[in-house]
């Protein structure tokens, strides 16, 4: 048998060290960076801190736009790549000073508070070193963030299956076995659409799928939430004893499978980005005043002229660290910029919201913001998890502008499934106690305002929004 060689063209995708940077930078929230930022420095001794903390623009050759943008030169364009010895030689000779700088002048009537260093960690960090020992190929990883990503902090999914895959462009398939994969993830119970899904997630868990209370749960569910229990008695012709076991057993399980990380989480939230109202428009503003700033420090360069006799091996040594260091730098710079793009789209397409309220929130996804911004959908949603935002209305979670989307009646505008949620839940608070609105009664009278939704949908977000059917709501 003859060896045949033979060669053959293809095209890979292959993330270098520097994108692998960009993107764990990108999800960190301010203390986390800050962390980071610390961590690094104690690392890499060519980093150092700038004390100054003022932008020498002519030094650093960057300009800003208005957004706090940078646009780099063309003749930084052209060192993107990893330097040389020569070239850092030649860079540090000419007095070579790059460094990330705030660009927005601290108020000085600003208090001071020191940022906490250590954090807690977080639902989706937790189900992400899951995911990685669960999967396989940059495939399946990036359907398992987009669905950690739409879990809320109760530890349910937001989103439907199709959903999913509608907004990755993937088979509705993959998107259900990625699903099925997270919900056996600890905590148990975790990523289901609904509390009853949930609640047979953790009995099959338990072990305990084909037992009275998975029964419960999976065919008497609406019985059981509205203690009709003789009708569960006589449907299982069971015992009230028995019930009394099984509903003993129910009540051990967990009602919000992502408090325990909710609960113990910092509840000090330090909004990335404020929004304030300035002679009519809406003006956005880095809130990274205290984040420690770094340059590459040039003390170094002696060790990499030639004649200073350090020896091969340490040159490299220090050459890798030089390029490490500029690589960070840049980083974080590429993560600041991302967050405000993505910040800026989103208070242009809700600056209703900003004026008004939650009623005038307009339906936007991420396919939205990806499009727009020029960015892959899942940096999209890295930007948006755990970064908050200070607008009139309030703070709020960046994700948590991004909404289903709910047909208007004659074809005209959409609205949002929040400003739906808001529209019930003034109905609702304003109906007669005696005579409370049925779910068919609120449907009516929101396709009255335009807005397409049925029954079902609103006691699906009347379940949301916890509040009772009609009956739990009538009073004497």
């Amino acid at each position: 048998m003859m060896l045949k060689l033979t060669q053959e063209m293809k095209l890979t995708q292959k993330l270098d060290f520097r994108m692998i940077q960009s993107l764990k930078l990108l999800p960190l929230t301010i203390m986390q960076l800050e962390q980071r930022i610390n961590e690094e420095l104690e690392q890499n001794p060519m980093l150092q801190l700038d004390e100054t903390q003022k932008a020498e623009v002519e030094k650093t050759k960057k300009t800003v736009d208005e957004n706090g943008q940078v646009n780099t030169s063309q003749e930084q364009e052209k060192n993107n790549n990893d330097f040389t010895e020569a070239d850092w030689s030649k860079y540090l000779e000419d007095g070579f000073n790059s460094g990330y700088y705030v660009r927005n002048e601290r108020d000085p009537n600003i208090e001071d508070f020191e940022p906490i260093q250590s954090y807690s960690v977080t639902l989706a960090d937790h189900l992400l070193e899951q995911l990685g020992m669960a999967v396989n190929g940059e495939e399946e990883r990036e359907i398992g963030e987009f669905i950690i990503g739409s879990i809320n902090d109760e530890g349910f999914l937001e989103m439907t299956d199709e959903e999913i895959a509608e907004s990755l462009s993937v088979p509705p398939a993959k998107v259900s076995r990625l699903i099925e994969v997270i919900q056996h993830f600890e905590p148990p119970g975790i990523a289901a659409r609904s509390l009853q899904e949930s609640l047979l997630i953790q009995l099959q868990e338990r072990g305990e799928e084909n037992t009275i209370a998975s029964q419960v749960i999976r065919d008497h569910y609406e019985a059981f939430s509205n203690r009709k229990l003789q009708d569960i008695i006589r449907a299982l012709s069971i015992t009230e004893d028995t019930l009394k076991e099984t509903i003993e057993l129910i009540g051990t399980l967990t009602p919000r499978p992502g408090a325990i990380f909710a609960d113990n989480r910092n509840t000090t939230v330090i909004p990335d980005i404020i929004v304030e109202k300035v002679d009519g428009e809406f003006v956005l503003v880095h809130n990274d005043w205290h984040i420690p700033h770094l340059n590459v420090s040039p003390s170094y360069r002696k060790l990499l002229d030639k004649n200073s006799g350090t020896s091969s091996e340490t040159r490299k040594y220090l050459v890798d660290k030089l390029n490490s260091a500029r690589w960070f730098i840049n980083s974080i710079e590429q993560r600041r910029s991302t967050i405000m793009k993505v910040a800026t789209e989103i208070v242009d397409r809700q600056s209703e919201f900003l004026d008004q309220g939650v009623s005038y929130l307009k339906p936007m996804t991420l396919q939205d913001i990806a499009d727009t911004v020029g960015i892959a959908i899942s940096t999209v949603q890295r930007v948006t998890t755990s970064k908050y935002i200070q607008t009139p209305q309030g703070v709020f979670e960046m994700k948590y502008f991004f909404t289903q989307r709910i047909s208007s009646s004659d074809g005209s505008n959409d609205f949002s499934a929040k400003s739906v949620k808001e529209k019930m839940r003034e109905l609702i608070s304003e109906e007669n106690h005696q005579k409370p609105l049925s779910d068919q009664k609120i449907a009516d009278m929101l396709n009255e305002q335009g807005i397409a939704i049925s029954r079902r949908a609103i006691a699906k977000y009347r379940d949301e929004l916890q509040i009772s059917p009609a009956r739990l709501r009538k009073q004497l």
